[in-house]
């Protein structure tokens, strides 16, 4: 383990000023800040991701933000591939924040990547066709439950295209899905830095009235004139662009909706994003949560005693 780089994870809902927050502890710490959001690498997408400015970027050393080119798709793989010779890079002696919302990234640089296993096509066919009736689904989550029942718990009887996949894997090794995540877990190498995780959450209400401002903040500082540059470049197809705030934008701009349409509509799917994202966070029992003001002052002191015993 490198004992000489503390990392410290920054999560929670979007909204939640994990960045604002960050920059200000990298500043007092000497540290650095690294980007775990999936919508912040994206070059051009700068309004709507919520970017830290370029000045902020100035103040402490800021990476893996706006580096992957217009018009390119990046997965979990893709990022944690990038994440670890980041750090390696980095200097010794200094923490390092990891900031972002987007739980998949978390999970993949802390524990890996779950390999995604190709099934033969005859098994994956097999499985499609008892999918086609009610009756063969019944029976197919049947067989499920009496085979994992503790994975069986985590899917629905009708989500059939997990409920598909989980039997096409289970066919092709010959073993329950629980087994293969056991065995992928027992394989995986730990972290390899020193890992705190720092949590921040808001009262509902109190989160909503910060996406309101923020969203109009947004809006004010060209948001949808940043959608339609992007348009003219022709990259309405880009996959990117379905992310929150962007795709009310494309629908705002492609079936003419009203501005005070798009302005609660994105409040309404960022809350749900919100929600996701804390349902995500709240699985993992090592972050420590802190609340409002008052719980910014708190994290300062863990995080605090945490580079200090690193160190």
């Amino acid at each position: 383990m490198n004992s000489k780089k503390p990392v410290i994870f920054v999560v929670g809902t979007t909204a939640s000023g994990k960045s604002q927050w960050a920059l200000e502890m990298a500043q007092n710490l000497s540290g650095s800040i690294v980007n775990c959001d999936s919508i912040q690498l994206y070059k051009s997408l700068d309004i709507g991701a919520a970017k830290p400015s370029r000045e902020e970027m100035a103040i402490v050393p800021h990476y893996l933000y706006d580096y992957v080119p217009e018009g390119a798709t990046m997965t979990a793989g893709n990022y944690s591939r990038d994440f670890f010779p980041c750090l390696e890079n980095l200097p010794e002696n200094h923490p390092v924040f990891v900031v972002g919302g987007t739980g998949f990234y978390f999970q993949a640089i802390e524990k890996g990547m779950y390999p995604v296993r190709q099934t033969p096509s005859g098994i994956q066919q097999e499985i499609a066709e008892i999918l086609k009736t009610e009756e063969g689904a019944k029976k197919l989550y049947e067989e499920f439950q009496k085979i994992d029942p503790e994975a069986a718990q985590k899917i629905h009887a009708r989500d059939h295209y997990r409920l598909g996949r989980a039997m096409e894997l289970i066919r092709a090794e010959g073993k329950s899905v629980t087994q293969i995540q056991k065995e992928f877990s027992e394989a995986q190498a730990p972290f390899p830095y020193p890992l705190l995780k720092i949590g921040l959450r808001w009262d509902r209400e109190v989160l909503r009235e910060r996406v309101r401002l923020r969203t109009q903040k947004m809006l004010d500082a060209g948001l949808v004139e940043e959608v339609e540059v992007l348009l003219s470049r022709g990259l309405g197809e880009w996959p990117a662009l379905q992310s929150v705030g962007y795709k009310e934008v494309l629908e705002y701009l492609r079936d003419h909706k009203s501005r005070e349409w798009l302005f609660e509509n994105i409040i309404q799917n960022t809350m749900g994003l919100a929600k996701r994202q804390r349902t995500w966070f709240q699985r993992d029992s090592e972050i420590h949560w802190f609340e409002g003001d008052s719980g910014l002052t708190k994290a300062l002191a863990e995080v605090q005693n945490f580079v200090r015993e690193s160190l």
